[in-house]
């Protein structure tokens, strides 16, 4: 009786295979999201994720794989969170430049953070930045732990922000 039941049971796993196999790629394409960044100690109230690879940077793009993680690209407040930051990129093989959530798109010379659009609270810059060279650079980097002004478009990595 109970062959018989397997027997039964057989076309509908077979029918649910495509499903199954669907689910199986789903989890772990999802898990291969993680291995993209070199991750933190939650540090004050946050956790961080360094992309692991240089890569032409977009804001729409990288913040939307931020959101993924359930955070945003980093909005760096205050000078300790810029020091952990810093710290944190150090530790994940810190070869700049690092791009943050800030930028003067749209605004130029108003810096604000792209997820939120609220202006950006701390700015430390590196001698005679921001100079939007050639009258392009509107996203802001971190390289040696002072911000610059760049090119949007440049290779770069970039650092997620996801409050726990």
């Amino acid at each position: 009786m109970f062959h018989q039941f397997l027997l039964d049971l057989h076309p509908v796993i077979m029918s649910l295979f495509p499903i199954l196999l669907l689910l199986i790629i789903l989890v772990e394409t999802s898990m291969q999201e993680d291995v993209r960044y070199y991750s933190s100690q939650v540090l004050r109230g946050s956790k961080y994720y360094v992309s692991k690879k240089h890569e032409p940077f977009n804001l729409a793009k990288m913040n939307d794989r931020c959101k993924k993680l359930g955070g945003y690209l980093v909005q760096i407040d205050n000078k300790q969170e810029h020091t952990d930051v810093s710290f944190i990129a150090y530790d994940a093989r810190g070869l700049g430049p690092f791009f943050t959530g800030i930028t003067d798109e749209g605004s130029e010379g108003r810096y604000y953070y792209y997820n939120d659009k609220k202006p950006a609270k701390y700015l430390k810059w590196r001698w005679f930045q921001p100079d939007n060279w050639k009258g392009r650079e509107h996203c802001v980097v971190f390289w040696s732990y002072r911000f610059n002004d760049l090119w949007c478009g440049k290779r770069g990595r970039y650092i997620c922000e996801v409050p726990v």
